[in-house]
Formats: C-alpha cells, structure tokens, sequence
C-alpha cells in the first residue's frame, strides 16, 4: 500500500506541475515571443521484482517550436523588410517628381520655349527678353532642386544606415549575452531561448541571417559572414565606404593573338581601325571638361614647357610628335581645370614614397583623372580635332569627336557595404540590403543613380543643343557641337544659352539672351519639337536607340520613377502575403491555444482528482487495518 501512495504521490505531482504550466500558459499568452510550453511526463521504471510502475517522473518543461518553420520566418520577414524599405524609400523618389497643371519641371519647360516663342516674335522686346531670362533661370533652379531632393533623400537613408548598423550591433550583443546565460543556466533556459528567438527575429528586420543551433554549438551568419561563432563571440559590424576616382584614357588597344601581345595607339593621333589621323599644320586639338572649360592646342604654335620630365623647360613647336604632352601641359596648366581633374601623359607607376612616375620621353596618351574620388567628383570631357587647310587655317576640312576608351577607363565610384572585420558583408535581404543598393553607385540595384543619370543626361543634351548649331537650310539645322562632325561646310554658330554636363553643373547664361538675333531664336523654337535628340551623353548624330524629345524624355523619367515604385509595391504585398503565412503556419504550432488549455486543465484537473481519490483510498484501506490490530 505504502508503493501505491508513493505512485499516486508521483500522479499529484505531476498533475500539479501540468496545471501550473497550463496556468503560465494562460497568463503568457500575448507575451511577445512566448511559446507554448509542454510538461514532459515519462514512466518511472519498475524495480527489482515488482509486477507494477514506481508512477510519473515529470521530466522538464519544454517550448513547442519548430526551428526549420522559424528559420522560414525568419527569411521571408527579411524579405518583406527588404521591399518595404525599397517601396519607402522609392515613394519618396516619385512625390519629387509629381506635377500639376500649374506647377513642375514640365509646366516649366512649356514656359521656357512660350518665352522663346515669344521673343521670337519680336527679338528687341525688353519685355520678352526679360522673361526668358526668368524662365531660363527657372528652368535650371527647377532641375537642381528636383537633383538635390533626391540627394537630400540619399543623405537620409546613409544616416539611417549608420543608426541600423549600430542597432544591429546591438542586437549582436544581446544574443551573445542570452547565449552566456544559456550556458550558465541549463536547466531553466526556455525564457532565454524565446528571447533569443525575438532578437533573431528583430535583426533579420535589417539583415538576412543563418543560424546554426547545435546543442552546443551557435553560429549566427550575416549573409555570408560570420558575426556570433561559438556561443558568446560577437563580431563587429561596420559600416565600409569606398570610393574611387574617375579615370578617361583617350587610346585604343590592339590585340595580336600571333604574339600574344597588346599595343597602345594614342586615339589623339590614330582612328579606330589604327590608321594615323595626319595631323599637320593648323590642325587644332581641343579637350573640353563639362561642355564648359576647354584648352585647346594648334599644331604649329610654339610651348615652352617641360616636355621630357627632366624639370628643365624648353620651347617646342607643336607637331604630331609631341601634341599629347602639348595638351596634358596646357589641361594642367589652366586654372579653370585645377580643382578639378589632371592629365597624364599616359598609365603611370607608383615608387616606394607613393610619387607617380610618367614616361614623358614621348607621347603616350591622354589620360585624365578626376583630382579627388567619389561619384560627386565625376566629369564629362571629350576631345575635338578641327582639320584645317595647312595654307589658309580659316578653311576646315572635317571636325571630329574623339570619346574616352569605354574598356580602359574607370568611372567614379561611390559605393557603401556592411563588413566585419574588414571584409565586405554579401547582403540578400533586408533593410539594410535596401540602403546599401540604393547608396552604392556601382550596384545594378541603385534606382536613385538611374534617376541621377538620366537627369544629368537630360542636362547635358540641354546644354549642348543650346550651346552651338550649325544651319544647314532654310529651317533645317545641325544640333549642337559634337553633331557638326565630319561636315565640310557650314558654319558652327555659338549660342552659349546652357552650360554644363550634369544638372549642378547646368547653367543658364543670362547675358547671352540679349545678343540673341532672329535667326538663333528660329533655331532655339525648333528644339521643343525636335524628336530625335540623343541622350547618350555624346552629342547628336549618334546612332541612339531611343532619341525622343526633351519633354518626352522628362515625362519617359517620371513614369519610370512611377512605375519603380508601383512594382515594389506589387513585390511587398506579394511577399508580404507569403511572410503572413508562414508566420500563421509557425503561430498557429507555437502560440498559446486558450481552447486547447481549458482542455488541458480540465485533463490534468481529473488526474490530479483521480490520484487524491486513490491517496484517500489508501489511507482508508489503512485506517481499517490499524483498526483491526485495536
């Protein structure tokens, strides 16, 4: 009788434990993060020759989850963080771009040619002259400030960036922390475990991760980096900036698959197909920054310079020999250049004490750096060669424009990343993902650079067509200057309206409108017409896929941007649907049931009914035996 007490003892006890969890149960049940826990209940073994049990070993309470169903959360949570922080940041882009009837770059680019109509109409007006000088003023203040919306927004997201870093960071620590105390505590761990689950949960908001649980061992991956390794060793993240500088080679490259061997030809001197230029007396070579500053250098005037490297000037005549050191001289030597870009006579080495060394024996080629790295020290240049008539220089043979090596030369780079320890963090997903994307020049991903691109492009071609033409007939006209190559005849007529190469560089002038004769103004009004201007960045003439027309163009940009941020907000309900449903998957396993633990009471509630009857029972079986010793 004495085994059965101790057998229905064992019963309460474990009815007691089982309806206290389901009391905790209860009381957790919108605790954030809390998982349903279970009492584990195991038969004690029989002993030596007894026929029945010992009773119930209450063996621990454990957390109902599923780590594959989590790590699943996990994922598609980054995901949905991912394009909400995309479909955030690109609504901000496209409340720049919005428009009404009165109000907007394109209201104000109909304003600006109206102003030009009029003039037209009649060029001595003060009046009108004055208004095109607003509007033209406008125009460019206009675009400017749509640019450095945009920027401001970039700035946004880069201080965001650093604040998620260290957030990240944080919650780093916090883990390694819970983890320490999981160690030290083993046998009372399931609130740790759920905290850890809710700070897993909360950095997978900012990054994609990978958790490997061993019973012994925890791992926790940032992408493809390690940032917590055995249990309690945490890893700094950091936030890495990288950037580089521009760099134009204006050569071509000659491959002889028979020696294995490559050949440089300065492009100032030869064509693509390697055939020399001949460039003789009266020939002029200009290269010019920005569709604003330019040097120029005449084949046959006089320069005293430096011209071998030796430090000792001398004075030279300008031939084909020596005309690409003539022009790096006179690129360097230009103040207007200075804080800007500098040229090299070809690749350079670099010695032990970090100075460049050139080889200025002989021309090379032009090679132009930006002076200082990063995106916003970038520049648009291009090198123009006037063939005159070595008796008569005022007689031209052809004109051409010569491009930087697409293949040889390096645009600027302003990229930001994530990295431990130095090296660079793969992202999938994320917040951050979003933000490094979107603040990294050279990422495919970058929507803000694609708007950035196409409005300087938009400037550029602007700035050109209103810059120089060329009238070819009664109301037919050449494009600006670069589309005037390789004509023999017609005369290139300078307008000097816009200036620039991107939009903060773009710049109205203000006094050219007072000099503006009726004829220029005939050719300014066709431009809002004309349909199939190039914004390639090369001029016009060029063999484009998609010329249009300036105000197309602008409005092609606006849908774009629409368009971006429509599709991300397809992509986010998409996704977010999905993270919905494997959340309620996940919940629906690891969530309190308030239905299932009344059930679960009024079980236990029986048993531990059941196990005091049979306690009373004993005790009555006893009593009557002591009773009949009396």
């Amino acid at each position: 009788m004495l085994s059965t007490l101790n057998v229905s003892y064992t019963g309460l006890i474990a009815a007691k434990t089982a309806v206290e969890n389901v009391s905790n149960n209860i009381a957790n049940e919108n605790t954030p993060g809390y998982k349903k826990r279970v009492v584990g209940l195991s038969e004690l073994g029989q002993m030596d020759s007894l026929f029945a049990g010992r009773g119930v070993s209450v063996d621990g309470i454990y957390r109902v989850t599923s780590q594959y169903m989590f790590d699943k959360v996990i994922n598609e949570n980054s995901k949905s963080n991912y394009y909400d922080k995309l479909s955030g940041m690109l609504g901000n882009v496209e409340s720049v771009f919005k428009e009404t009837e009165e109000s907007g770059f394109s209201v104000d680019l109909n304003r600006y040619f109206q102003s030009i109509e009029n003039l037209r109409t009649n060029p001595n007006s003060e009046i009108y002259k004055s208004a095109l000088k607003n509007e033209g003023g406008i125009l460019v203040e206009t675009l400017q400030n749509i640019y450095s919306t945009i920027q401001k927004q970039q700035d946004a997201e880069k201080t965001e960036l650093n604040a998620n870093v260290e957030k990240i960071n944080s919650l780093l620590k916090e883990i390694g922390d819970v983890n320490d105390k999981i160690v030290k505590y083993a046998t009372a761990t399931n609130d740790l475990y759920d905290k850890r689950d809710q700070l897993e949960l909360e950095l997978s908001n900012y990054v994609d991760i990978t958790v490997n649980r061993d019973e012994d061992f925890y791992e926790l991956k940032i992408g493809d980096s390690v940032a917590i390794s055995n249990n309690t060793i945490v890893r700094t993240v950091d936030v890495i900036s990288n950037d580089s500088s521009q760099i134009d080679k204006f050569n071509h490259i000659n491959y002889d698959s028979v020696t294995n061997t490559f050949t440089t030809y300065d492009s100032l001197k030869y064509n693509e197909d390697l055939t020399s230029k001949n460039l003789d007396l009266n020939d002029v070579v200009t290269y010019k920054l920005n569709n604003e500053f330019e040097v120029s250098v005449t084949i046959g005037e006089s320069i005293t310079m430096d011209w071998d490297g030796d430090g000792t000037e001398t004075t030279e005549i300008v031939d084909d020999t020596n005309l690409t050191r003539a022009i790096v001289h006179k690129i360097n030597s230009n103040p207007d250049f200075n804080d800007l870009v500098v040229a090299y006579n070809g690749d350079y080495s670099i010695d032990s004490n970090g100075n460049k060394i050139t080889n200025d024996i002989k021309d090379n080629f032009l090679r132009v750096e930006s002076k200082f790295p990063g995106i916003d020290n970038s520049f648009d240049a291009r090198v123009s060669i006037v063939k005159r008539d070595n008796t008569d220089s005022t007689i031209i043979d052809s004109r051409e424009s010569l491009y930087k090596n697409e293949d040889e030369s390096k645009t600027a780079i302003s990229d930001v990343s994530i990295g431990i320890y130095g090296r660079e963090v793969s992202l999938k997903t994320g917040i951050v993902k979003a933000q490094v994307d979107n603040l990294s020049t050279s990422s495919a991903n970058n929507k803000f650079q694609t708007y950035f691109d196409k409005l300087d492009a938009f400037a550029q071609t602007l700035a050109d067509i209103t810059d120089k033409y060329i009238k070819t007939g009664t109301d037919s006209y050449i494009y600006g200057e670069a589309a005037s190559d390789d004509e023999d005849s017609g005369v290139i007529n300078s307008l000097g309206l816009f200036s620039g190469s991107s939009v903060m560089t773009l710049k109205f002038n203000k006094n050219a409108v007072n000099d503006l004769k009726q004829l220029e103004l005939d050719y300014l009004a066709t431009i809002q017409w004309k349909t199939d201007l190039s914004f390639e960045g090369k001029g016009q003439g060029v063999n484009s896929s998609n010329d249009t027309s300036l105000l197309e163009f602008y409005r092609e940009l606006r849908v774009s941007v629409s368009a971006d941020k429509e599709n991300s907000n397809f992509l986010l309900e998409t996704q977010d649907s999905i993270t919905q449903s494997v959340k309620s998957s996940y919940d629906n396993l690891v969530k309190v049931d308030k239905d299932d633990e009344m059930l679960d009471l009024m079980k236990f509630q029986s048993a531990y009914t059941a196990n005091a009857k049979i306690v009373t029972a004993i005790d009555e079986m006893l009593q009557t035996l002591l009773g009949l010793k009396r």
